[in-house]
């Protein structure tokens, strides 16, 4: 009987072993990727198409009236810095002609004008009056000297005739010498007045002489300021007008490089002056212009992800190329098509380093973190048993199925909240049994 028990176990230990054997045939140890749970954040993305726009473009415009005689060019002809562009009419070439000339006589006169300002009437008045000032000066100076000489004769004249009236009451002087006394007096009294009187004269006229050669200087300098104001003005126009000949004298030649964005006027046209003949686009940089609905841009913002798909492989063997979001409008309007839809204008601004034709249609995929610092599975490594998800994580070269709570979610990944960072997510655990011994690439 016991021999029999031990044959039995025998058999069971047997047909255990050929059974593990049969599975680790048909499961040998899987090669699996990881990914090590971290913080990041939790992003959307949302597909639209866009056109492609320049983000510089330059105004090539009419310097002055022309008649255009042939564009040389046509919208989306790419230019080098020197290129011909548009040839003009020689009828425009008369007309400018004609007015820079007149310009250039207009000049000439007016330097005429401010060189006999230094010799004309009014310079030559207004010399007379400093040589009068300085004489009438001269004057009163030789008067206020004598004044001082003159009182004090006059003083000296008034204490002899008192003393001559004392000696003629006492009979010491006769009547004539008391006469000729006064009369000197009265004389030399009335030189004095005169003095004093004549010398208020002077100072009086002195500063009417003044005030009217301050008044011809400052109509000498208004009048020359006037003449050099007008021959700025003058300098100015003949400038643009010179530029504006050169410009319409030869064909008119690119300044920069780029491509031709718009042409804004045709063969035979005839332009006014600052009217603009047509854009360069620059091929600096790039952006795509976006009309994203209302309902899709709350969660856009500058700054985000974007990757732009190049229309038909214009960038090469570059499949995405990516881009970040320059511009979110801040006022919605209504779209271009019939439905009248309510759009948020969105920009997006590519690398320096590529290129795309203006005009182009592309793809744009626009990223948008809405929940930071999270810790986050993709959705396909995420499976459910009887409404509980759950995700296979390595353990010391084990797959382990492990329940996960979920937080945060989107079509893409979600949030874990019952597992700490650092563990070991298996993200292509399609042939995975719970158990089973894994290889990791």
């Amino acid at each position: 009987m016991k021999t029999k028990k031990m044959s039995i176990l025998f058999l069971v230990i047997l047909g255990f072993l050929i059974l593990t054997s049969f599975i680790f045939k048909k499961n040998p140890d899987e090669t699996i990727k990881v990914k090590v749970l971290d913080y990041s954040n939790i992003s959307t993305s949302n597909k639209y198409t866009g056109v492609v726009s320049p983000k510089e473009v330059f105004p090539i415009v009419a310097e002055g009236p022309a008649i255009v005689e042939k564009f040389l060019v046509k919208v989306g002809d790419e230019v080098k810095k020197g290129d011909q562009l548009v040839i003009f009419s020689n009828i425009s070439l008369l007309e400018n002609e004609r007015i820079l000339r007149n310009n250039e006589i207009d000049i000439e006169d007016t330097r005429l004008k401010l060189s006999n300002l230094e010799s004309g009437p009014l310079k030559i008045e207004l010399n007379n009056k400093i040589l009068e000032i300085k004489n009438l000066e001269e004057e009163l100076l030789n008067k206020k000297r004598t004044l001082p000489i003159l009182e004090s004769e006059a003083k000296a004249a008034k204490s002899r005739l008192v003393a001559y009236k004392n000696l003629f009451k006492e009979g010491g002087v006769t009547s004539t010498d008391l006469s000729s006394i006064t009369s000197q007096f009265e004389r030399m009294n009335l030189d004095l007045i005169n003095l004093k009187s004549s010398i208020l004269l002077n100072q009086d006229k002195l500063e009417f002489l003044k005030q009217n050669y301050d008044s011809l200087n400052k109509e000498l300098s208004l009048e020359k300021m006037i003449l050099l104001s007008k021959l700025e003005k003058l300098n100015l126009e003949n400038s643009v007008l010179s530029k504006r000949f050169e410009q319409i004298s030869k064909p008119f030649i690119s300044p920069y490089d780029g491509i031709i964005y718009t042409i804004n006027s045709q063969d035979g046209v005839s332009l006014a002056g600052g009217e603009r003949l047509l854009t360069i686009a620059t091929q600096a940089k790039n952006i795509v212009k976006l009309d994203i609905p209302i309902e899709n841009s709350q969660n856009i913002k500058v700054g985000d992800e974007a990757l732009v798909t190049p229309p038909n492989n214009d960038t090469g063997n570059i499949s995405k190329i990516l881009g970040k979001v320059s511009k979110v409008s801040s006022i919605a309007k209504s779209s271009a098509d019939e439905k009248k839809n309510l759009i948020i204008e969105t920009e997006v601004e590519m690398p320096d380093s590529i290129h795309f034709n203006p005009g182009y249609f592309v793809d744009v995929e626009i990223f948008s973190d809405l929940k930071s610092n999270t810790l986050s599975v993709d959705s396909f490594s995420i499976f459910e048993d009887k409404n509980q998800p759950f995700v296979f994580i390595l353990d010391d070269g084990i797959a382990k199925k492990t329940p996960i709570d979920i937080g945060f979610k989107t079509k893409s990944s979600a949030e874990v909240l019952n597992l700490p960072k650092g563990t070991k997510i298996i993200i292509n655990p399609f042939n995975i049994m719970d158990g089973q011994r894994v290889l990791s690439e």
